[in-house]
């Protein structure tokens, strides 16, 4: 069931992405005419970069993290795996490249940011957000947090072993 509302998810976004790519002609097309009559442009700008919308050679060439951190800029929002995964592959992004097959790229994308914690920063409800976002006496706090429950978790496995 589950790949099948990826299915309509999928195809959603592809409708919503041709929905952005026609508003921000019209809001091109809009702005020539202004010009044309010698008015300012009512649009910021008209450039696709400014929409959103993805060019299709956006990340083609370039290397895993700098894409990455490249989409992030452009969404401006935490992400997960899935959806960063499918930005960089509309974005012309070779992950065949780096031998990663089809069936687990959602996950070595997942683990590639979490282990890249230079840039990248995995929230609670996992998703990634630039590691730049977000407070860093939080960020630390968190990563002290971490092994201090791993530890608690194995005395607990331990303890509860002996037991039986």
């Amino acid at each position: 069931m589950s790949d099948a509302l990826n299915a309509a998810i999928e195809e959603l976004q592809t409708q919503l992405q041709k929905q952005l790519d026609a508003a921000q002609e019209t809001k091109r097309t809009i702005n020539s005419l202004r010009r044309t009559m010698g008015l300012e442009p009512l649009y910021a700008d008209g450039s696709p970069e400014s929409a959103g919308a993805t060019r299709p050679d956006q990340y083609y060439g370039k290397a895993f993290a700098t894409a990455a951190q490249e989409y992030l800029d452009r969404r401006k929002q935490a992400t997960g795996a899935e959806e960063i995964m499918r930005g960089l592959e509309s974005g012309g992004f070779d992950f065949d490249a780096l031998g990663w097959k089809e069936k687990t790229r959602a996950r070595n994308v997942a683990i590639s940011l979490a282990k890249n914690t230079q840039k990248f920063h995995k929230l609670p409800n996992g998703t990634f957000g630039l590691l730049g976002w977000y407070d860093q006496a939080t960020i630390r706090k968190a990563r002290e947090d971490r092994p201090r429950q791993s530890e608690e978790e194995s005395s607990e496995v331990g303890s509860s072993s002996e037991e039986t």
